[in-house]
C-alpha cells in the first residue's frame, strides 16, 4: 500500500512540473474564464480550501468546513471542545502516510462538519479558498488504484502544482461510524439519511 501510494504521489509531481513549465497554467486564471461558461445550477463553480499535509497540497470541500484554528506551539494533542463540543482531531498524515518531520511549528486545524459528524484535521498551513469550473476537477490517474480511490474526489492545479481534493466521507469516517453506532441505539435518525449528508456531493463528481 506504501509502495502505490508513493508510485501515485510520484506521478502527481510529474503533473506539477509539467504546471509549472506552462502547459496548464492558464488553468489558474479559474474565476475569469469558467464564469463566463457557467449557464445553469450545474455548472456552478466548486469551492475548496486549499491546505499543505506533509509538504503536499491538499483541499477540502470548502461547504463542509466550519472554521480554523492555529496552535502556536504546533500541536493539537487533545480534542478540541468549543462551546460545550468535543470535536475529535484528525491526523491525516498518518493515515496518508506522508511525512510532517519539522513540518509542525505552527499547526492550524481545520475543523470540518456534516450533519452530527465533526473533526478536527491537522494540517501546516491554510493557503485559502479556490473556485474551479466542475470541468477543472480533474479525474484521478490510474496509478491511484485500491481503497485510495476512496480518499480523493479528484486533483485540481494549484499555485503551479497539484492538490488532491480529499473526499470528505473518508476524512471523517470515524466520526460518522461513532455517530452510526449511537444514532443505531438510540434509533433517533436514518443511517442511510446521515451517510448521504456526507456523501452526495462527493459522488455528484
Amino acid at each position: 500500500m506504501a509502495s502505490n501510494r508513493a508510485e501515485s504521489f510520484g506521478l502527481i509531481d510529474e503533473i506539477g512540473i509539467v504546471a509549472d513549465n506552462g502547459s496548464v497554467g492558464v488553468v489558474m486564471a479559474v474565476s475569469e474564464k469558467s464564469e463566463a461558461r457557467v449557464t445553469s445550477a450545474s455548472t456552478s463553480p466548486l469551492c475548496f480550501i486549499i491546505t499543505t499535509i506533509g509538504g503536499r497540497y491538499f483541499g477540502f470541500e470548502a461547504e463542509y468546513l466550519l472554521g480554523v484554528r492555529t496552535s502556536e506551539n504546533g500541536e493539537f494533542l487533545q480534542d478540541q471542545v468549543v462551546q460545550g463540543i468535543a470535536d475529535q482531531v484528525i491526523n491525516l498524515a498518518v493515515r496518508l502516510n506522508v511525512a510532517t518531520e519539522g513540518r509542525w511549528d505552527r499547526t492550524e486545524g481545520v475543523l470540518l462538519g456534516a450533519g452530527k459528524c465533526r473533526g478536527y484535521v491537522l494540517v501546516e498551513k491554510v493557503h485559502g479558498s479556490l473556485e474551479v469550473h466542475p470541468s477543472q476537477l480533474l479525474p484521478l490517474p490510474p496509478q491511484f488504484r485500491g481503497p485510495e480511490r476512496g480518499w480523493y474526489r479528484g486533483m485540481i492545479l494549484f499555485d503551479q502544482s497539484v492538490a488532491l481534493v480529499l473526499n470528505t466521507a473518508w476524512v471523517l469516517e470515524e466520526q460518522l461510524g461513532g455517530v452510526m453506532a449511537k444514532t443505531e441505539s438510540e434509533g433517533t435518525e436514518s443511517i442511510v439519511a446521515l451517510q448521504g449528508q456526507v456523501q452526495s456531493k462527493s459522488q455528484a463528481c
